[in-house]
């Protein structure tokens, strides 16, 4: 067993880890990544990163590779509400940052941002199996590889290992989460056409469904599914394709765009509820992206944050020398920021997604009047947590600063 020491060790060298390694490698710290896989694998995971995470991630130094290297630039995003389109929206037009929506396969991500890190210098262990993190003032982190067992010491242990991280456990963190009502699945197709260009969203609030598709690159696409956990979809296995496509169908898309798709990656179903951790800094290890909070994937707001939540920390962390408080106070941010998050995708989806007849009489008020004036719709996409979500804006997004038309 050997003893090393560095500045930061990183649980976790997907996007979050790996964009945070090459931060804070950059400015001269000595990081360590550690990544359990060898080679990344497809799953089922976000691969649509909203405009205002692209500024995330020029300040990171990073955007400029994610679109070279695999990213894809998305102006347009068509959305569809029942049987009218409701939005076509040119984003890199319509926001004050002037940035597109970006698209791209999570594997091939992952491997462009790791490779950032260790050009930054930062020292990348794969097939590195982490055991136990131990939390203190200086934290240690147990890691195996093959036969040989290590343990490394740090300044700052941070776990970027996923919604079901273990670094959040061994730290003592406790999360929260909300209700288990809906459920989201996606799949992997090709042999499909869908515009490099062009987001595509299917809302209905008849009963609840929405599909989306986007084009990965390579002639693949990425089909996504959401659907109430009432409506008991199983939706894992290569033959319940079939199911998935009738419920993409039932939520406004066109069954004519799947009929030449077949499946080229897993299908998988998972619950869409959010998780969170209300301080994710505690005792030497902080968390970031979906170990600190898992937003719901029914509005795709995962990327975006994760990438500002790396942002906050390397900024914290290099401005004050004290990486305790410095610790602290980006998990105070970072829970502000996702609050705001949280806050407008319930906004959105008790608009949008919720069903019956109180839900219909709201949207039966509020969308003529967002037709009329578009901006009391709050800019999630756009904007993210730079939207207002005080009381006032909740009150005209729902129209209630106007009078009900009578029936």
């Amino acid at each position: 067993m050997a003893n090393m020491s560095y500045d930061i060790v990183v649980v976790g060298g997907g996007i979050a880890g790996a964009a945070l390694a090459h931060g804070m490698a950059g400015a001269g710290c000595r990081v360590l990544v550690l990544e359990r896989e060898s080679k990344f694998r497809d799953r089922v995971r976000g691969e649509g990163m909203h405009a205002w995470g692209v500024p995330e991630a020029r300040k990171l130094g990073v955007y400029e590779a994610m679109v070279e290297r695999c990213g894809i630039e998305v102006p347009w995003w068509d959305i569809y509400l029942g049987d009218e389109q409701f939005a076509h929206r040119n984003f890199m037009e319509s926001t004050p940052h002037g940035s597109p929506l970006v698209s791209f396969y999570h594997p091939a991500m992952q491997e462009v941002l790791i490779e950032l890190a260790g050009e930054a210098g930062a020292e990348i262990w794969r097939g590195a199996r982490v055991t136990a993190v131990r939390p203190g003032r200086q934290p240690e982190v147990t890691v195996a590889r093959g036969d040989w067992v290590e343990v490394v010491r740090a300044r700052l242990v941070v776990g970027a290992d996923g919604r079901n991280s273990p670094t959040r456990k061994w730290g003592g963190f406790e999360s929260q989460s909300s209700s288990d009502d809906r459920k989201f699945t996606g799949v992997l197709l090709e042999g499909m056409e869908v515009p490099q260009d062009t987001w595509l969203a299917y809302m209905n609030p008849g009963n609840g469904l929405e599909a989306m598709l986007t084009s990965v690159g390579n002639g693949r696409v990425r089909a996504y599914l959401g659907h109430p956990s009432s409506a008991k979809l199983k939706l894992n296995k290569a033959q319940d394709f079939p199911a998935f496509v009738d419920a993409c169908v039932a939520a406004g898309a066109n069954r004519e765009a799947y009929s030449s798709a077949s499946l080229c990656g897993p299908m998988a179903t998972f619950a869409a509820d959010d998780q969170w951790v209300e301080h994710p800094c505690r005792d030497g290890i902080a968390l970031v992206g979906d170990a600190a909070a898992t937003c719901d994937p029914t509005l795709g707001q995962g990327l975006a944050l994760t990438l500002r939540d790396v942002r906050m920390l390397r900024d914290f962390l290099l401005a004050d020398d004290d990486w305790e408080r410095a610790g602290h106070a980006y998990a105070d941010a970072q829970c502000g920021e996702y609050t705001k998050i949280r806050t407008l995708e319930t906004w959105y989806r008790s608009l949008f997604l919720e069903t019956g007849s109180g839900a219909d009489k709201r949207r039966a008020h509020a969308l003529p009047l967002i037709a009329e004036e578009p901006e009391r719709l709050p800019d999630l996409f756009g904007m993210g947590p730079d939207s207002p979500t005080d009381e006032a804006a909740r009150r005209r997004l729902f129209g209630e600063d106007r009078p009900r038309r009578a029936a």
